[in-house]
């Protein structure tokens, strides 16, 4: 069983013809007899686009490939309600859902949220919120409850997972950061670049998983491409293939095709 992992390929933001390179992508996972590919998040800023993406490539792929996505906060901005990303909104959707790829290792989804403990005591969280609201793009996403409330539901999420897991090794599917290791913080107090640390995600995860059985943890989010961090026997990917538009160059290359099998990421089991 060959598992392939991806995220952030913001087919929108990057003006890419998103079906010619669903098409690439499709052959791409069949000659490299890829069994099921996970999308961790922001392919489009449009849950709907990102879904039919999802399952206009589960059509082209039929039974050969295996197609399951979880939502990014650029999905979560439009085309879809907090009741609704938490609802079985089809087949395809991976959230809070799991895949027992073996009789010994379970796949587990989450979307994931961000509870602002990257940034300590350093700001309120009015002020983390007043950011939030005038700069950061999450402002579009509507949640009848506050940031930290929205992320303890799903760290009991991930945590109800793992227990029903019981001992099986575990591989752990969420777009937001689980670890605070690449996270760069401004001790100039460039408050704007240093309060978006507060939006990324928990090191709360990381906690978590460090204690269960898992042995991979894959997320988006940061564009930063970090290289895998190893913690005792879970190892942590960045599969986020990023931004290469007028304004910010993220990519090694200049090509996506590239960029995205370079930031592909390949399980066997």
């Amino acid at each position: 069983m060959k598992v392939a992992f991806s995220s952030d390929n913001h087919f929108d933001l990057n003006k890419l013809d998103a079906q010619r390179m669903m098409h690439i992508q499709a052959l791409y996972l069949l000659n490299n007899d890829v069994d099921l590919y996970i999308l961790a998040g922001d392919l489009f800023n449009d849950f709907n686009k990102s879904l039919k993406f999802a399952r206009d490539m589960q059509d082209a792929l039929g039974d050969k490939v295996m197609i399951r996505f979880i939502a990014g906060n650029h999905e979560m901005g439009e085309g879809i309600t907090y009741d609704e990303l938490e609802s079985d909104v089809d087949p395809l959707y991976f959230h809070n859902k799991f895949i027992d790829i073996t009789d010994e290792v379970r796949i587990i989804g989450n979307n994931g949220w961000y509870d602002y403990d990257f940034i300590g005591n350093d700001y309120s969280d009015d002020e983390i919120l007043q950011f939030k609201n005038a700069f950061w793009y999450d402002r579009r996403i509507k949640q009848p409850m506050s940031d930290k409330e929205r992320f303890d539901i799903n760290l009991n999420q991930i945590k109800t997972q793992l227990a029903k897991a019981g001992r099986k090794e575990t591989i752990v599917v969420s777009h937001f950061v689980p670890r605070n290791d690449y996270i760069r913080r401004f001790p100039n107090r460039n408050t704007r670049l240093d309060m978006a640390n507060a939006l990324l995600g928990s090191t709360k995860v990381g906690d978590l998983l460090d204690k269960s059985y898992t042995t991979n943890t894959i997320t988006g989010h940061l564009h930063l491409h970090p290289s895998p961090l190893k913690v005792g026997n879970n190892v942590y990917n960045n599969v986020a293939v990023g931004y290469n538009t007028a304004r910010v160059h993220e990519w090694a290359s200049d090509n996506f095709i590239t960029e995205w099998q370079s930031r592909l990421l390949m399980l066997q089991f």
